[in-house]
């Protein structure tokens, strides 16, 4: 029996409860699966076939505006889908087996141009403009961004990688790190003491260090059971740095350029320690779920709050109750919701002085949407909170 969680703040604030699937109902988990597949990309579609529709806005206001082929999104959601599904019925786990069997031959097209196992954010088979901003041409000239840890982390846990090749890319990961020979360009002051990963494969690319890139590679790590190296070691003890000195809640972009918010620190936290025990991250778990109890006390935004109540239930307690949304409102409250979940962040690789500037003035900053990856999160709240109650 999960214990639950009393958590007075929780109450003061008044929370705005909104998905609790009751008992052993199917209704909602098979709408969301029809749903996600439904936003998929068929083979007449205007984007790569499998990929899940995604947009990219220069404010944090979802739109539709721009479309854009990232693999990000569909190592996200594979994987959680991947994740939830043993505790699906029959028929669902079907329809998952489905959306996984288009989603997957889509990798092939971000893939390491020299067939290295590593990944791109974006697709590496075709010619690419780049997609944010005009004025970054005239600083870097043709822009490129190496394969990332994030992608290739999130891309072979969605592949479900040989053991041979998930070794293969933790050994070639330890050869991009914070260390003497590389300029690292966030991060707080204490951030160069930690050898820890970059986001970037790039040999003469800037590191930058991003804390839920560094959970997202732990949590390839520990699913496929590898030995830690000294690159494992110290991006922990970078993380426990970040948690102790709560710079995660009082400095979030400079911990996390990529992601930028302390609710999802808070749940990919939650997600690495579901997988198995770290006794550092363990005894410092009641502090996070009162750090995420906080949050979800004051969040107004509604992803937010399945995203901070994921994490509590992935802890091992329950949170307050999310009512039952109707499937008519899904569209607008859920996949058109302005809570970000990625961010393009333009200055986090630009040199300091201009890094500065553009960051003082606000800009450089561009929100990635995908409305299946807000179901996705969706689903899986409504997963672990009937897997609690039962």
């Amino acid at each position: 029996m999960k214990k639950i969680l009393f958590c007075i703040c929780l109450f003061i604030s008044g929370f705005q409860a909104f998905c609790q699937s009751s008992g052993s109902d199917t209704t909602l988990p098979n709408f969301f699966l029809h749903r996600i597949r439904e936003l998929q990309a068929s083979q007449h579609a205007d984007i790569l076939p499998g990929l899940f529709y995604s947009y990219i806005s220069s404010n944090e206001t979802f739109s539709t505006k721009r479309t854009d082929e990232n693999i990000f999104y569909n190592g996200l959601i594979s994987y959680t889908l991947r994740d939830i599904s043993p505790k699906l019925t029959d028929q669902n786990r079907e329809l998952v087996d489905s959306i996984l069997q288009n989603a997957i031959p889509a990798f092939d097209k971000f893939k390491n141009t020299k067939g290295r196992n590593t990944y791109n954010f974006w697709r590496t088979d075709t010619s690419f403009e780049f997609p944010y901003t005009w004025w970054i041409k005239l600083l870097r000239g043709q822009v490129t961004l190496p394969d990332d840890m994030d992608d290739t982390s999130l891309g072979l846990l969605a592949l479900q990688a040989s053991p041979s090749i998930s070794s293969e890319v933790h050994s070639l990961m330890a050869k991009f790190i914070n260390d003497s020979l590389h300029d690292l360009r966030n991060g707080l002051s204490y951030f160069k003491n930690y050898a820890a990963y970059s986001t970037w494969f790039g040999k003469n690319f800037p590191v930058v260090i991003d804390a839920c890139v560094l959970t997202n590679i732990l949590s390839f790590v520990q699913l496929n059971d590898l030995p830690w190296n000294s690159a494992d070691s110290a991006s922990l003890q970078l993380i426990l740095r970040i948690i102790d000195t709560k710079d995660y809640i009082k400095n979030p972009l400079q911990v996390s350029p990529y992601y930028g918010k302390p609710s999802i620190f808070l749940y990919n936290l939650a997600r690495l320690m579901s997988i198995k025990q770290i006794s550092a991250l363990e005894s410092r778990k009641m502090d996070l779920i009162t750090e995420a109890a906080l949050e979800l006390a004051h969040s107004s935004n509604m992803m937010e709050q399945i995203l901070l109540s994921s994490a509590i239930l992935k802890w091992g307690y329950i949170p307050p109750p999310i009512e039952t949304l109707s499937p008519n409102v899904i569209k607008k409250i859920i996949e058109e919701n302005n809570f970000a979940f990625f961010i393009g962040n333009i200055p986090s690789y630009l040199p300091s002085t201009l890094r500065k500037i553009i960051m003082h003035k606000n800009d450089g900053l561009f929100y990635h949407y995908c409305p299946a990856y807000n179901l996705t999160l969706l689903l899986e709240y409504v997963t672990l909170s009937e897997d609690a109650t039962k």
